[in-house]
């Protein structure tokens, strides 16, 4: 161990078979050694159980990292920290920080990434990583997923307090995730995300997106150069394979998709290109 740390409650509200959980989501990829190395890391550090959430992040998507990790952290256990690194700014001015909200710790770029997720969580406070109260040195200036908050999140994660990371900040950046605005019998938003599958989400909320349609409603729905008339559905299997639909994702975001298809080739997908869904007129 690199530091000392003062053992809290924080270690046992997160055991996962015994050991408390670090999650990592990132824009590394699989192909090189970026996310063996952050693991080498952590494992130095402190004994957890490393969680994946996701790898293939779009590089530099700070946006659909912010929402992938939103969509996946209420499903962790208490305690758990969850490093994200999206960091088209790694280097720079902006902060490393980290956050503790309710029962979780996020570790991160300052750049909007972790803070949907951290709200969700509850009441938040943040502190910006200082290097020397960690004991961190040889810090690159393009790797700071493995030299500043690999090392953070391992000593969140064995129990060591939060108020001796660094110094509170009041500021933070927040990410725009993109206008909703009411249009004549309809609603608009952006496309956020393609997930593995095709499926193009959105920014809209589904709740809100049930109080304007309604299941088995054909909606005109138009982004980009794409036009067509869809039907807001419950489910995939309500529609026969290559017919594409609007239904609300698990996410609980509108989403368009292909039964047995690709929405993503469909539309022309371009994240943070506008949609726009319409009733149609009888």
């Amino acid at each position: 161990m690199l530091f000392e740390v003062r053992i809290t409650d924080n270690r046992a509200a997160s055991r996962f078979h015994g050991r408390p959980v670090i999650s990592l989501l990132t824009d590394f990829g699989t192909l090189g050694g970026y996310v063996g190395a952050v693991k080498g890391v952590i494992l130095s550090r402190t004994d957890a159980d490393i969680v994946d959430i996701s790898h293939d992040i779009s590089p530099q998507s700070v946006i659909e990292g912010a929402f992938v990790l939103k969509s996946v952290v209420p499903y962790f256990p208490d305690g758990s920290v969850h490093m994200a690194v999206v960091d088209p700014g790694v280097g720079g001015t902006r902060r490393p920080i980290a956050v503790k909200s309710g029962k979780h710790f996020f570790v991160g770029p300052d750049n909007g990434l972790i803070i949907p997720a951290a709200k969700e969580c509850g009441r938040m406070s943040v502190r910006e990583i200082d290097f020397r109260k960690l004991d961190i040195s040889n810090v690159s200036n393009t790797f700071h997923g493995r030299d500043v908050f690999a090392p953070a999140a391992a000593y969140l994660s064995a129990g060591g307090a939060f108020e001796k990371v660094g110094r509170e900040v009041r500021s933070y950046r927040e990410i725009d995730i993109g206008e909703v605005r009411f249009i004549p019998s309809g609603i608009s938003g952006i496309c956020i995300y393609a997930d593995a599958f095709g499926n193009v989400i959105t920014n809209l909320n589904g709740t809100r997106f049930s109080r304007l349609f309604s299941v088995g409603q054909r909606l005109k729905v138009t982004c980009g150069d794409f036009e067509d008339v869809i039907e807001f559905t419950r489910t995939y299997a309500d529609k026969q394979d290559g017919e594409p639909l609007v239904l609300i994702g698990s996410h609980g975001n509108i989403e368009i998709a292909v039964a047995g298809g690709n929405a993503k080739h469909l539309i022309g997908y371009r994240q943070g290109v506008e949609i726009e869904f319409r009733k149609i007129r009888i």
